[in-house]
């Protein structure tokens, strides 16, 4: 069931990516395009950005004090306490493209999915507020739909942020050979990142 919606999201991103492409013919291109990488992951490249979706292949339960767990929706049947989950990261486009490995990347948001279908989400505190509670939240193509493209949105609008001068000023030879491309890089400031908590019930 994750793997599908995996899947799913790999479909719409390659739709999404089509659209803006012809939204924007006859100006400067943006780049845009989806790669696969391999079974679990596969990459949404859209301007300066990349979002990097991946499939763990685990399941997962929620801890007994989460606050999901306390709620008459999985208490009435504990297998639902068990899902399979998607993770996002947010990485600038020239970190993947450059192979810069100490770049930080993001996580922008988590779906965990369980065996009714239901999904919650943890992630940018934008995007979670714009989806229901787990026991009435049902996978459907609107709701990816929607979902990825407040990704893209939150991710081209999150703004780098300059390291400071302290942290590159002194350097050894050696780390100049080794990463003169990642000397003085720019970082992302980071998302709101929240854990949906609302009422009980």
């Amino acid at each position: 069931m994750t793997e599908a919606l995996f899947q799913d999201l790999e479909k719409i991103c390659g739709q999404l990516a089509i659209e803006i492409y012809e939204a924007n013919k006859g100006e400067t291109p943006v780049p845009i395009k989806v790669e696969r990488t391999n079974p679990f992951e596969f990459i949404f490249r859209i301007g300066g950005d990349v979002l990097i979706f991946i499939l763990q292949s685990n399941i997962v339960r929620l801890p007994d004090e989460n606050y999901l767990s306390k709620s008459k929706y999985l208490k009435d049947d504990v297998t639902l306490r068990y899902f399979g989950q998607i993770l996002i990261y947010n990485f600038l486009s020239d970190t993947v493209d450059f192979g810069r490995l100490e770049d930080p990347g993001y996580l922008i948001g988590r779906v965990l999915l369980n065996r009714e279908n239901k999904f919650f989400l943890e992630g940018d505190r934008k995007i979670v507020f714009n989806f229901p509670e787990l026991k009435e939240n049902i996978v459907s193509p609107e709701k990816m739909r929607e979902f990825v493209e407040q990704l893209v949105v939150s991710a081209l609008e999150n703004d780098l942020l300059a390291p400071s001068f302290t942290d590159i000023m002194l350097i050894t030879y050696q780390q100049k050979i080794e990463h003169t491309s990642g000397l003085g890089n720019p970082q992302k400031i980071g998302f709101d990142f929240f854990a949906k908590n609302k009422d009980i019930g």
